[in-house]
């Protein structure tokens, strides 16, 4: 069997045990001259080369069946910083290898040069797999206008899995959770309070951060254009002026994600295990991101700011007064006027964001964390909460530890300031019932969310009668749900999950979560009310939007 260069992959025969096998002239001779020409053209552009390379490409998804491979990828913006071009992307080189990663753009076979950016972040490269006994990868190159390449890691193909535990038994949530596989060693991120930076620790380049996206979202569910990340009022290209704050125009400002991947496991003693991936493997779900259909979309849309009712339709807007005093139901109402996909938040999202909290700062106080948001000073007569728009300035994410607003994963205000009704939570009797996407492939048996809970699933959790402001000490993980808040007393504003639930078994409670400026540190991700009815208006009731392509056909 013939063997392989361990440099730039040039085919090598044996004549004493591959004496009998056939060598291709045509084809593998010529190969190796290729791979060599290739080779000597990389060294001489980068001898040549100057400057930083582009950034990494983001929303890698590979799917295999039978003999081909189907890439996606995103290519990386230029590189703009206070409105000058430090880096322009001029290509992608997609290169294979069998038996180990490519290393360089000449490391292997080269699969295409893609000129034209993100040709293949929907429509997906194809690829017909060489026969070999050896699995094949694959890397993305994106290189420069200066052919300066970039190598980095996060750029090849492939399973990406983060784990963590939560130990139940230990009330301390810094030390609560245990970092497990591939981030056994890693520094988590949280906010420096003292410099108002924050600080990735070891989790700038996971594979999820490239897929949390701040974009302004036309009706159609196409997106208008990308916003600069460190200011909202500007396109990707920190120069043109966006739409944020335009109310005359028809788009909403979303934050766009890819597909992440759950699963959930409890283990002898209790202890919760969460695992998180880049791609779909054995026992994990995507409900974010799965249609009515069962298929899966590849990305899907929450608003960046707390809802605005604007003519009674709810929007997504910078420098806006947010909605409120609106009953439930009519919330949902004002926010599918957008059209078709839209909706409003879903438990399912909520459900994912709080575990990548978890596991980027290694506990469950999200509050010491991430931020305190706007927890206090909220009343009837002066509601103390702020307009949207506050942290446009701030990047992906940013707190403070003195009642002001929050954000995560470029949401503002994922906790405090208003209660966010919530689609796929309903306490119904006392049991908490679930559902986790649009159509039937989470086992629940009717389509689309509801308010009454009929057909949804049963967690197996009962709050019977009334809690009221109790912090959560306690949560049951539900494989397939996720973690279910349980009335057991004892908890605090410093130990176990730190948040604060409501509930009443008299009515049929339909979810908000986040909390508002009147219940103090009651407030955090997990904060959690299923206490009133979809129809309860009140000054601390509000909504965000959502958006899932196809999820209305």
């Amino acid at each position: 069997m013939p063997n392989f260069t361990p440099t730039i992959n040039l085919k090598t025969v044996n004549m004493e045990t591959d004496g009998d096998e056939l060598f291709d002239f045509g084809y593998d001779l010529d190969n190796n001259w290729r791979k060599i020409d290739t080779a000597i053209k990389g060294i001489l552009e980068q001898k040549n080369a100057s400057g930083i390379p582009p950034s990494i490409c983001t929303a890698l998804r590979k799917t295999k069946a039978n003999n081909k491979v189907y890439l996606k990828w995103k290519d990386p913006d230029d590189t703009v910083i206070d409105g000058q071009v430090l880096c322009s992307w001029a290509k992608t080189v997609i290169v294979g290898k069998a038996g180990s990663v490519p290393e360089n753009e000449s490391d292997g076979d080269i699969v295409i040069e893609n000129k034209t950016r993100n040709a293949y972040n929907i429509t997906p490269l194809e690829i017909t797999l060489p026969e070999s006994e050896q699995e094949y990868y694959f890397k993305a190159f994106p290189i420069s206008l200066n052919g300066v390449v970039c190598l980095d890691s996060q750029n090849t193909f492939g399973m990406r899995l983060y784990s963590f535990i939560i130990n139940p038994t230990d009330s301390n949530p810094a030390t609560r959770v245990i970092y497990q596989g591939e981030c056994e060693n890693y520094k988590p991120a949280k906010m420096n309070y003292a410099t108002g930076e924050f600080d990735y620790g070891d989790w700038k380049k996971a594979f999820f951060m490239s897929l949390f996206r701040p974009c302004m979202l036309n009706p159609d569910g196409t997106v208008k254009h990308y916003l600069y990340e460190n200011d909202y009022s500007f396109q990707a290209d920190g120069i043109t002026p966006s739409d944020i704050a335009n109310t005359a125009q028809t788009a909403n400002a979303m934050v766009e994600i890819g597909q992440i991947w759950i699963k959930e496991e409890v283990l002898n003693g209790g202890a919760m295990k969460i695992t998180i991936g880049n791609e779909s493997f054995e026992g994990a779900d995507c409900y974010t991101h799965q249609k009515k259909d069962g298929t899966y979309s590849d990305f899907v849309y929450r608003s960046i700011y707390d809802g605005c009712n604007i003519s009674n339709k709810i929007r997504s807007l910078s420098g806006q007064a947010i909605c409120k005093n609106v009953a439930g139901d009519t919330q949902i109402a004002y926010a599918k006027a957008n059209g078709t996909g839209w909706n409003v938040d879903e438990y399912s999202l909520r459900r994912l964001i709080n575990y990548l909290l978890i596991l980027i700062g290694k506990s469950t106080d999200t509050q010491t964390t991430f931020g305190t948001g706007r927890y206090s000073g909220g009343s009837q007569n002066n509601n103390n909460q702020l307009n949207t728009g506050t942290l446009d300035k701030k990047g992906m994410f940013y707190g403070d530890n003195a009642n002001g607003a929050v954000k995560v994963f470029h949401i503002e205000n994922w906790w405090g300031n208003i209660w966010k009704i919530t689609n796929g939570c309903i306490q119904k009797n006392g049991k908490l019932l679930y559902k986790m996407c649009e159509g039937t492939s989470d086992g629940s048996t009717v389509q689309d969310y509801n308010s009454t809970g009929d057909g949804y699933i049963d967690s197996g959790v009962v709050a019977s009668g009334t809690v009221t402001e109790q912090y959560i000490k306690k949560m049951t993980l539900v494989p397939g749900i996720g973690l279910v808040p349980n009335n057991e007393s004892g908890g605090s504003s410093s130990t176990y999950f730190c948040d604060g639930w409501w509930s009443n078994s008299t009515v049929v409670g339909f979810a908000r979560f986040g909390c508002q400026p009147f219940d103090g540190l009651l407030v955090g991700a997990f904060a959690f009310g299923v206490d009133v009815a979809v129809s309860y208006s009140s000054w601390y009731y509000g909504v965000s939007l959502s958006f899932k392509p196809s999820s209305g056909g």
